[in-house]
Formats: C-alpha cells, structure tokens, sequence
C-alpha cells in the first residue's frame, strides 16, 4: 500500500475540533431565487446591546434592502465580484427585526453579522427559513460552490472588526468621507486633509506650540502641516514608527517604536528645524505590542505607555511603586510559552514614568496587555484603555477590553497564555468599565472643547477595528470611579489611530496604521447647547482619594518616619474601600518585614490579616511560607465574606506559587479544609474555580469526584474549559464514567462561541487527556473523545493557533536534522498535539493510544524516504485512494452530509461521518439533489501548522524512530 494511502487517513481525528471552528465562523449563505416581481424576508431577534452590525449582500440584479420597512441601500453585483458590505447597526432595534430584499428578478445571497459585546455575535444568512413576498423562493445552490467566484471570500470581503481593511490603499486614494461618520445631533465633522501617496499612514499626531499639526508616519519620519498653508513638511527623516508625540519643556518628544526608544528633538538654533535628536531612554524587546503614547503628567514629567512586548529599560529607580510582582501561578501551564505572545516577561505591559532628561525611570504599574495611550483628568489621576487578547474570547482566562484606573503600584492581572489573573483577585485591580470587543488607541479627556457640557469632562477613547471613537461617562466611586460608555463618531472604515482636543476647541484625530490611507479630520459643536463648564462629575469621593494619595507617598520607600508610616499602612489594610486597601497593602510592603511581620501573624480573621498575609508572601522570605499556612489554617471560614473568602484562597496559592507546596502535615490539614468547602453553590464561580485548582495543586483524592456534579451543570463555554483543562494534571483517580464527563463537557464546550485560542485548547485538552488513558478505554470513549460533527468535512487548515504556513520549501533543507540530535519526549509531544496517535500505532509505547483507525505507522520509515514522508503530510489531498474518499450529498433543501460510504440499496443511502464514532447518517434516495466524490483527503491541510520548526523535525524523527526511544 502506498503512503499516501495511509496519510490520507492521519489525524482525521483533527477534524473533531474543525466543527468548533467552524461553529464560530460565519455560515455559508446559500443563492436565493424569487418569482418576478417578488422578494424574500425573514425576521431575526437581536438582544441586549448591539456593537456593530454589517449585512453583506451580493444581488445579480438590481436588489433593495430593507430592514423593518426602512430602505437601507440598493445593491447590485457582478459575477465574482465582492459582496457589498452595508454597516446596518442604526437600523436594528432590540427584538424583532425583518429583513427583506425586493428586485424585479431576484436572485440574492446575504450575511449579516450581528456583533455584541464581548463574545456574543449572531448571524443571519439566506437559507431555507426564508420565506417569499410572491411565491416559494428557490434555493439556487450555496455561494462557495465555485470558490473562485464566491462572492463572500472574507480576503475579498470584511466583517465588522476587520472593517479598517477597507481603508487599505488598494482599496481607497482618499480618507474615508467625513459624510458617512455617525455622531451626535449638533456635532459635525469635516475631513480636514488625506494623505498623500508619499505621505505614509499616520499613527500620531499633536501640535505645536505655534498650532501648526506633527504627524508620525507608520514607517520613518515625521511630518508637519500648517492648516493656514496647506504647507506639509518633512521635519524628521530617521525616527521609525513614532507611535507617541509630546510638545513639552521646549521641545518634541517622540516614543519610537521601532527606533526603541524615547527621544527628545529640539530646534536649539531657532531656524525652525529640529536639529536636536538625542535618545534619553533605551528599550529593548518586540515592536508588536510595543513603545505606545505619551502624556505629560501633573508632576512635569513624561509619563508613557508601554505594550507587553517592551522589555524593562535599565536602570530603574528604587522609587518605582511596582515591586514584587511574579508570574504566581499555583498550576503553571506549559503551553503558556507556547501561546500568543508566550515570551512575554514580567511585569507584562507596563506604564513609566521619566524625567524630562530622561533620568529617574520609574515603574508606576504593570500587569497590562497593550496600553496604547494614557490620560491624566483634572485631579492627576492616571486612566488607559487597555487591549484584550481577542483570540482568547469564549475562554476562562479572557478579559475584555476595558477603561482602567492606573494608581500606584497597581497591578492588573494581564499574565501570557492562560496565566491571567481575574479582575476579582485580590492582587488585581478592576477595571473602570468593560468595553467588550475594540482595538484601543488613542484616549484624551474633553478639557478645553468647545462641546456641551457633559462631553468637557468625558473620556474619549477610540477603537481602531470597529470605527469608533467612544465617550466614556465616569463618576467617582470610593476612592477611583466607575463608568459608562456610548459612541461618539462612528464610521466605517474610521480606524482611528490617535486624537485629542485642539487649540481651537475642537476634537482632531487622525486614521491610519497598517499601511492604510489616513486623514484629518475636526470634529465640531453646531448646536446651540450650553458649552460653559463641566459638571464636575467626579468631584465627589475626594476625601478617599486625598487619603489614597497620602498612602502611595509611602509607595516610593522614602520614608522619614518608619513608625508613623507603618501606623498609616496597617490602620487601612481593613479600609472599606478596595483601593485603599490596596494603596496601604503597597505601602506596607515597602516597609522593612521585621517591622510587621509579627504583628501580622498575630492578627485575627479580617481584611487585616489576610492582606498582611499576602503582603507577607510578597515581601518576605521563603522562610514565611509555613507561619502562613499556619496563619490561614487559624482563621474561621465562615466569618469571612464572600470577598475575604476568596482573598483567602489566593493567598493560600500565592504563597504555593511563590513558595512551593506545603509541608505533609500542613498539606493534610490544609485538604481537610479545602476539601470540605469544595463545592461551592453554584453561584459562587470564582471560589469553585480556585478551590479546584488548589485542590489540583494539592493533589487531593477527591477533587475529581467532587468536580463532576459541578461540571454536569455548569453551562458557560469558560466552566466547561476551566474544569478539563485543570483537572488534566491528574494522572490518578480516574474512571471511565469521570473522563466521560470530561469529554462531554468539552463537546458542550465546542458548540459555543469562541475564538481560535479557546478551540486550540479545547483541541490540545482532548489530545493529552486521551493520551493518558488505555487503549482499551479510548475505544470505550471513542464516541465521546472524536463526537460527529454535523458539518461537511473538507479541506480546510487545521483549526487552532498558526505558528507558519508551513510550505515544502521551508522544510526541505531541514530535513538532515530529523537523523542527529532530536528529542524523543518532544516528538511524542507533537504526535499528541496533532492528535495523530489516535488514528494510527505509531509506538509500541502503551502508554499511547494503540490508533483506532488506520494502518499502524511504527515502520513506515522502512518504506518511505523522509521527503515523501513530509511531502504527504503537507499535501494530503495530492493523491487519494478511492477508498478513502468522503462523499458529500445535497438534500433537496441544500442541506449536506459528508463521509464515508457505508453501504446504499434502492431507497437510502448509509454515510459515515466521522470513522471514530459508530453514528450513521442515512439519507433518503428521494430526497437526494445531488452526491459528489471529494477530491480532498480526510486529513486536513495544514496540520504542521500548530507546530514550530523543532516540534515537525521531532515528530518526524519521532515516526522515523518508530515510536521507540533509540
């Protein structure tokens, strides 16, 4: 038998993860038909709050659009030519909504994405629920028959967050029409001047002291337009990517990412020309999430955004208020290192403050993601908008997008992979408001517009993938805030890359990033509103906020008075309020430990006691980590609140994390307790999870049995992932009944909503749980490990994160390293992740899945050279045996099956979907439209693509081997 006879059936257990991917893709529309004259509807509900939503439509006539009676545009498209793309967000109403598209002679296809917050996205494609205004319409077949001429190919086509494609110089010579931007009644924009071929994409602006504007082209230079001119000028040549621009102390500062550095540029001879540009601080690491915007703070000095890919600049002050962060996770993941962005090192993104000549580099928080821009409000206090990592939506570790408080010393949680720590932590912060779904950029407050006065106090934040700029409303609350949000100018495409309030009272901000056309544009009150004063909306909670600034004085370790400061810290560690709990818990850990140690450890149950605890793990030796355990095992449970309980458990586990486990004796007292909370009602999330992963941790004996109930009812895609993903650690004290649940709960899982990190890990939770299991209980579990999916299979890439479209020519000269020095344990790793163990015998290792389906593949080496080996794993559709192709039948009503041809007589036909389950689908003969061969293999393409170099030339000698350690 050929090889390609036995890659054709490699890993099609990759194809059990294909459905998730493609559950949170869009549906194919299907080309619908209608009687002359006539026209199709349908209706739809739209619930809870709508962030963007675009209908895609493609109309080989002319087709007019309705929705709810309202007439939305007309659309008529060639042959292969895009779909029309109609942002509809303004007409949809919460509840009921109809659709409808009329035309002489209708022959239509449509998708309309319907995006709400965070991870809740709906769409409405034709299909066979429509009905017609003049007769039955005709199904005329699904859009992607023909790819070549799929109107919907979403290279050609954009959805809602990629609408700044739009904006790409193949598309558009000219910034988008200021006419299409929606905002309030009485505001008014004009485009003020778009980009020339010679002029870049803008990523920054600010002006000048003389009120001409510097604009930051995305690649090199700066330039400078005078609006009284239309004069535009190259004023630098060399500076690379200057995402931030500063006037400030008599001169321009620029935050250079790619160049790496903060620059000062100064015309010292007056000639008007910067002759002056001298590097004040260097920064290492990645220009992705890189050197972002920079403010002037209160205090004279530069305060600057820093995404997590800058590493720390040397050297940094003593002053600086972050101290003492780590990674402290009590369950390290080792795919973490593996993820998006997994070389990130503490303390993650972080915000810095300089002096103006670039000495006295402070630290003032960190334990962000990608904080693009920064703002200071009237009193000196410090906000950002902080990124969210969009391809982890669906997953436990997600947090969205959000508006954060920046105080001193502050911490808020962003940890690489699946390490972030929740917002309810108690070594967190939380946010302001959450924004959902965007890409942040540039932030400024209204002070000095020329707007109404509810807008004079408001935060502006804008989103650069939906089009927006949005107006954030906020008050105070204790000693921070809270906030609401609403949009302010939308546009499509707005990819707005930087703004602020102008000299003349107006909004500017620019478009641009990615190489797409940029503009200018003014934003302008026309009302007749009062435009005097604000409100003064965050006036109130000032005494809390004195009292927090009076706390962070203590933050910067110069301290006159020991004594008085330590008074100060441990009288507010049991404040009310969490953030003065948290200025004084800073505060205290500056002190020297032998000042507080023991009057901590001699506190009774309370805030007090639990925050010095942790303040303690903190700051102290490994020689505190016994007196802590003993300090929590003293304290009565049920006298803690809900907050308290929870900062007990994370406590417990930072003090593991940074410390490591407990001894015998305090881990036998310590899972007496744990054990008997565990578990929590089921409202109480947060406890149940970090109860579990202390359990996890401690290795209890009863924490599997104690999980199923819970993970049986549990009904969010983030609890049905948290559970498995943790309790995989285990390798003792399973069932088969157990994994089953295990496994249901990820098939629950793959049905919901989600982005490609939450099924990548869905993927590789199923491999490693499996691996680990006989292979008799595989077979036992075969329906519950690889379900059917109710999809067509077909040829697309593997699902999950991509490291490199892995080709043959990036491969071939590599291939002499397969023979001399490879890892055995990580080449088995891979046949794991690829999931090809659970198709075929690739070691006679036991401890592996003896393969379910296919031919064994321990001595293929033997008849198969290493080229041909790879050529068939990257080209598994080049050639397919008969027998091991799928077939696809399209019912009478468009529907389709896919698989194998089990058997057929004169009145059904018998598929099987998926060769790892024993489900059959049998489909009438009557009610066949058509059955096709497919050309593609069963095995996906794409599938090295999960993998880096090391990993394919592992799992290569892994198969050469044998599966047998030599």
């Amino acid at each position: 038998m050929m090889f390609w006879r036995l890659l054709a059936v490699l890993s099609v257990t990759a194809l059990g993860s294909l459905h998730a991917q493609l559950a949170n893709q869009p549906p194919v529309p299907v080309w619908i038909g209608a009687e002359a004259g006539g026209g199709i509807e349908r209706s739809f509900v739209q619930e809870g709050r709508l962030l963007k939503a675009i209908l895609l439509v493609a109309a080989g006539t002319e087709t007019e659009v309705l929705l709810n009676d309202r007439v939305v545009g007309t659309v008529r498209t060639e042959e292969g030519e895009p779909a029309k793309s109609l942002d509809v967000t303004a007409f949809i109403r919460e509840g009921t909504n109809e659709l409808c598209f009329k035309s002489v002679r209708l022959r239509v296809a449509a998708l309309l994405e319907l995006n709400g917050d965070l991870a809740r996205k709906q769409w409405v494609v034709t299909d066979g629920a429509w009905t017609g205004t003049a007769g039955k319409p005709v199904s005329l077949g699904a859009v992607d028959a023909d790819p070549a001429k799929n109107p919907f190919d979403f290279k050609k086509t954009f959805d809602a967050y990629n609408s700044w494609q739009l904006a790409k110089r193949d598309r558009q010579s000219q910034a988008t029409d200021a006419g299409g931007f929606t905002v309030p009644e009485g505001f008014q924009v004009e485009l003020m001047r778009s980009a020339g071929a010679d002029e870049d994409s803008w990523v920054a602006m600010a002006f000048d002291p003389q009120g001409r504007i510097t604009l930051a082209r995305e690649k090199k230079g700066l330039l400078r337009w005078d609006m009284a001119t239309d004069r535009m000028e190259v004023i630098n040549e060399n500076l690379e990517e200057c995402r931030g621009l500063l006037y400030a102390h008599g001169a321009l500062y620029a935050h250079a990412n790619d160049s790496k550095g903060l620059y000062r540029l100064a015309d010292r001879d007056g000639d008007g020309s910067l002759d002056e540009v001298k590097e004040l601080v260097h920064t290492e690491g990645g220009v992705g999430h890189g050197r972002n915007h920079l403010k002037l703070g209160p205090d004279g000095h530069l305060w600057l955004a820093c995404g997590n890919n800058v590493l720390l600049p040397s050297p940094i002050a003593e002053k600086s208020p972050l101290h003492h962060y780590a990674w402290d996770q009590v369950l390290p993941n080792p795919w973490d290192g593996t993820m998006f962005d997994g070389t990130v090192e503490m303390p993650a993104g972080y915000i810095m403050r300089v002096a103006p000549d670039g000495s006295d580099i402070r630290i003032m928080a960190g334990g962000l993601r990608n904080p693009l821009d920064i703002a200071f409000n009237k009193e000196g206090e410090l906000f950002t908008f902080d990124a969210d990592m969009e391809r982890d939506v669906g997953a436990p570790w997600y947090m969205p997008n959000r508006v954060l408080h920046v105080v001193s010393g502050a911490d808020f949680g962003w940890r690489r992979g699946t390490g972030r720590l929740p917002a309810g932590y108690v070594d967190t912060l939380p946010s302001v408001v959450d924004i959902g779904l965007a890409s942040p950029t540039a932030v400024f407050f209204g002070y000095g517009a020329s707007f109404p006065a509810r807008y004079q106090e408001t935060l502006f934040i804008c989103d650069w993938s939906y089009g927006r700029i949005i107006a954030v409303d906020m008050k105070a609350q204790g000693a921070s805030y809270a906030g609401t949000f609403e949009s302010f100018v939308t546009g499509r495409p707005l990819n707005v890359t930087d703004g602020c309030i102008g000299p003349d009272g107006a909004m500017w901000f620019t478009t641009g990033g990615r190489g797409t056309q940029s503009g200018l544009y003014r934003v302008t009150w026309k009302g007749k509103a009062d435009v005097a004063g604000g409100k003064g909306k965050m006036d109130a909670g000032k005494e809390l906020r004195n009292l927090r600034h009076e706390l962070e004085t203590l933050h910067t370790g110069e301290l006159a008075d020991e004594k008085q400061a330590l008074r100060l810290a441990l009288s507010n560690l049991d404040h009310a309020d969490r953030h003065i709990r948290w200025a004084a818990r800073v505060a205290l850990e500056r002190l020297p430990v032998r000042l507080w140690q023991k009057q901590i450890l001699g506190e009774p149950t309370g805030w007090r006691s639990l925050l010095g605890c942790l303040a303690l793990t903190r700051a102290g030796e490994g020689t505190v980590q016994p007196q802590i355990y003993s300090r929590l095992l003293s304290m009565d449970w049920q006298r803690l609140d809900a907050e308290q309980q929870l900062a007990f458990l994370r406590v417990m586990a930072v003090n593991m994390a940074r410390h490591g486990p407990p001894s015998e004796e305090q881990r036998s007292a310590l899972l007496a307790m744990l054990e008997a909370l565990y578990p929590q009602p089921m409202t109480r999330v947060p406890l149940n999870r970090e109860l579990c992963r202390l359990l996890i941790a401690l290795k209890s004996p009863q924490v599997i049995a104690k999980t199923l109930p819970l993970l049986q009812e549990v009904t969010t895609s983030e609890d049905l992932l948290f559970y498995p993903l943790h309790l995989r650690y285990l390798t003792e004290g399973w069932t088969l009944e157990s994994r089953r649940v295990m496994f249901e709960a990820l098939n629950r899982a793959e049905k919901m909503n989600g982005a490609s990190t939450f099924f990548k890990t869905l993927q590789d939770t199923r491999s490693e749980m499996a691996a680990t299991m006989s292979a008799e209980d595989v077979a036992a579990l075969a329906a519950h490990i690889h379900p059917p999916k109710p999809v067509a299979l077909a040829p697309h890439a593997m699902p999950g994160h991509t490291y490199k479209v892995w080709k043959m020519e990036d491969l071939e000269g590599k291939l002499d390293q397969v023979g001399k020095g490879r890892s055995f344990e990580n080449g088995r790793a891979a046949a794991i992740t690829a999931q090809c163990v659970f198709c075929h015998q690739m070691s006679p290792d036991r401890s592996l899945p003896a393969g379910l389906f296919g031919p064994e593949l321990v001595n293929v080496s033997a008849r198969f050279s290493r080229r041909d080996l790879l050529d068939h794993i990257l080209n598994p559709s080049k050639v397919v045996d008969e027998k091991f192709r799928y077939i696809t039948v399209t019912r009478q009503d468009g529907s389709q099956v896919t698989g194998s041809l089990e058997s057929e007589d004169d009145e059904r036909v018998i598929l099987k979907p998926n060769p790892l389950s024993p489900e059959m689908v049998e489909v009438g003969k009557s009610m066949i439209r058509e059955r096709q061969i497919t050309e593609a293999s069963p095995m996906p393409a794409g599938l090295l693509n999960s993998l880096k170099l090391e990993q394919i030339l592992d799992l290569l000698a892994f198969i050469e081997a044998g599966g047998e350690k030599k």
